[in-house]
């Protein structure tokens, strides 16, 4: 299994990055501690339920029976989009960040995304900091609807002790459909699989006692949702999308590329310790 492992200038912060595995970031860890959630046990039975930071591209979650229309023709979308189970390339790996890349292929074009696309990710640490960056690129003669998320699983070996606050206004629990407003703290011992929407900053902010780390996600303006599920052991997930589930049958949040067009996108998480 390739891996390709950074670290900022003191080696305080280490990743671990897998390119065969859908790109992703599958552990950070900050002075001893894994603040990123990753069983390798699991790893070759789904990639989304191992942990780490799977990214989600075109669309996150599902669409409506796993479908969507454009220009007359449906198309089929897997659950998290098309790259999280890819293989990718390397572009540029440093001591401090590494950039991966996939492009979409005939198969995939006819039947899943009819757009030929090159998407990058690009993973820093700087300091107490890592930075997520997607650059996506339209090399078709049509503009491209897409919303990128990522997957972010953090680690929480006592949800009791886990506090999770985000700028967004509301929230639903996709498990019984309810919609609440984001006025009281969320209790993340019950299961529950939230959607945060409306949002009001750009901010989501994580105080893990059980586990001694302190995270902040800073978002740019493009992302417009948060997801929060609590349903697995050891683990709650704090997940940045430019949309919502089934924005491309719903029209919300949908980003559009213009032909020969580039768009990037990007986050950045800061830790420190809890003592």
């Amino acid at each position: 299994m390739k891996k390709i492992v950074i670290s900022n200038d003191d080696g305080g912060l280490l990743a671990e990055v897998l390119p065969d595995y859908g790109g992703m970031l599958t552990r950070l860890n900050y002075h001893g501690k894994d603040v990123i959630f990753f069983d390798e046990d699991m790893l070759h039975k789904s990639n989304v339920l191992a942990g780490g930071c799977p990214v989600l591209f075109p669309f996150p979650s599902r669409t409506k029976n796993d479908t969507y229309t454009l220009n007359g023709k449906a198309y089929t979308m897997p659950f998290h989009g098309l790259v999280k189970c890819s293989s990718f390339g390397v572009v540029e790996t440093k001591k401090n960040s590494t950039t991966l890349y996939i492009t979409n292929n005939e198969a995939s074009q006819s039947e899943n995304y009819p757009f030929d696309f090159r998407l990058e990710v690009t993973y820093t640490l700087k300091n107490d900091t890592v930075e997520f960056l997607a650059a996506i690129a339209n090399r078709s003669s049509e503009p491209m609807p897409h919303y990128f998320g990522w997957h972010h699983y953090f680690t929480a070996s006592d949800k009791a002790e886990f506090q999770l606050d985000t700028d967004m206004g509301r929230y639903v629990n996709y498990l019984d459909g309810k919609e609440y407003e984001n006025n009281i703290p969320l209790d993340l011992t019950r299961e529950g699989d939230y959607v945060f929407y409306e949002k009001t900053g750009n901010k989501t902010e994580i105080i893990n006692k059980a586990d001694g780390y302190h995270a902040t996600i800073e978002t740019d303006n493009s992302y417009e949702s948060l997801v929060v599920c609590t349903l697995f052991d050891g683990r709650v997930t704090a997940e940045p999308w430019l949309g919502l589930p089934d924005s491309i049958n719903t029209g919300k949040y949908v980003k559009w590329i213009k032909p020969g067009s580039r768009e990037t996108y990007s986050l950045r998480i800061e830790l420190s310790d809890l003592l």
